[in-house]
């Protein structure tokens, strides 16, 4: 055994499966993985920077291993992902007591630093952005759940939305090859794998940088071909991206789950364009009414930004009411924060921290009698759950998620984990559901 490693992850899904991929890697060259940071070899931070709030969180973590590094002198100490791309040397010089900073685009050479620094007793920064396929040249083991799995099919932005930081810390789009996806997949499945998850900043826009690939579309009738996948779904969507093709897929493709994640940011025409989104209201409200016609029970997730520079009251109440006109299965609500080198950041009016902190109370009292009715709908019915984890509340419990992604907790054995099974929803609860496993399905 070369030594146990601690990986703290925080974010998206995208930090969650690259966290997955770097352990995966150090466990193949023999180190082991711990729970427990203070028994660790190595300690590794994959952060995020999409909110100020989350590269704060990174640092308070990062102070509290300072006397760890104290005791254990040979402790290495890596910080990698969005905050590590974004501040690069930085976080070196404000803490000296970091060994390693890597970015976004470096994370596959993890053994190569730790055996230089481990060589060397000296810290190092790598962020340096290549523009070509990332060499994932393992599959990484699903830690995040039993059954299901993530897949990257892309990652990067083009958009430069005027409030996001996403395009400066993951670079350009970058699409992998449908071959090598596809095979990823099938392995997965192999293993045991019922449902998969394909993740990007924007997977709409797979295949925009590479003429000779197939579309996104065409990627998921591929997918839905190979024997044994129970369950695909995919995340997340910009709505520009969202083609009529895309959307016909809801109704074409049995095991495309019926959920969808589709960012709004905002309900103002004139918000919206200053966030450079590149659609109109009406453009959104067309493309949400065609989900629907297409499959009527998909479940519609958003994010809202609240307090974007110069947001007025009015533009606040276009906001509110498109919530009322949609009424998503559930939101995830914001206040805005400067992300430098966003150009947002040197916008002007900008919103008072108090008014922001009240948007964001309205907008969470609206949606949430909206989110428990619909939660209240499933009360009696039968549903589909894969058992995926231990429930978060009580561990005696098992936890899952509907094919529209509603959160389902059961009495049931832990031999039944990785399963599908038919649950009876028994009570609705404001952000999850309860219910009795009545039938194994596989």
């Amino acid at each position: 055994m070369k030594g146990k490693f601690f990986i703290e992850t925080y974010g998206c899904q995208m930090n969650v499966h690259d966290s997955e991929y770097m352990a995966t890697l150090l466990e193949k060259a023999g180190y082991i993985e711990t729970k427990d940071v203070k028994k660790a070899d190595i300690i590794i931070v994959n952060t995020c920077a999409v909110r100020q709030k989350s590269e704060e969180k990174v640092y308070s973590f990062l102070g509290r291993l300072k006397s760890l590094k104290k005791k254990k002198p040979d402790l290495i100490i890596g910080v990698g992902g969005c905050v590590a791309q974004k501040e690069g040397e930085k976080i070196l010089k404000k803490m000296p007591f970091v060994d390693l900073v890597f970015g976004t685009h470096q994370l596959y050479r993890i053994l190569e630093f730790i055996e230089y620094i481990k060589e060397n007793k000296k810290q190092i920064c790598f962020i340096e952005f290549n523009q070509i396929e990332p060499p994932y040249d393992l599959i990484p083991f699903p830690r995040d759940g039993y059954g299901r799995a993530y897949i990257t099919i892309i990652q990067g932005c083009n958009n430069f939305c005027t409030y996001c930081i996403v395009p400066y810390v993951r670079g350009r789009i970058i699409s992998r090859k449908s071959e090598k996806i596809l095979q990823e997949a099938k392995t997965l499945v192999e293993q045991g794998v019922k449902e998969i998850i394909l993740l990007g900043q924007n997977v709409n826009a797979y295949g925009q940088d590479r003429p000779d690939e197939i579309s996104f579309p065409e990627l998921l009738h591929s997918l839905a071909k190979i024997p044994g996948l129970k369950r695909l779904r995919f995340i997340t969507s910009h709505p520009k991206d969202l083609s009529l093709e895309l959307i016909k897929t809801f109704g074409e493709i049995d095991i495309l789950c019926e959920q969808i994640h589709l960012p709004v940011q905002a309900g103002s025409d004139r918000i919206l364009k200053k966030m450079g989104r590149k659609y109109t209201r009406s453009d959104y409200l067309k493309k949400i009414e065609a989900l629907r016609k297409i499959c009527p029970n998909i479940a519609i997730t958003t994010d809202i930004i609240v307090g974007f520079p110069g947001e007025t009251e009015d533009d606040f109440k276009d906001t509110l009411s498109l919530l009322k006109e949609v009424e998503f299965d559930a939101i995830f609500a914001f206040k805005y924060s400067d992300r430098p080198p966003a150009k947002a950041v040197l916008f002007p009016d900008k919103i008072d921290e108090k008014i922001k902190a009240e948007r964001l109370k309205t907008v969470l009292e609206i949606q949430a009698p909206i989110t428990e009715a619909k939660n209240k709908e499933k009360e009696g019915k039968v549903v589909e759950v894969l058992l995926d984890n231990y429930s978060k509340k009580d561990p005696n419990q098992l936890s899952g998620r509907t094919r529209c992604y509603r959160v389902v907790n059961v009495e049931a054995e832990p031999k039944l984990l990785g399963h599908l099974v038919e649950v009876k929803i028994e009570r609705a609860l404001a952000h999850s559901l309860r219910g009795k496993v009545v039938k194994i399905i596989d």
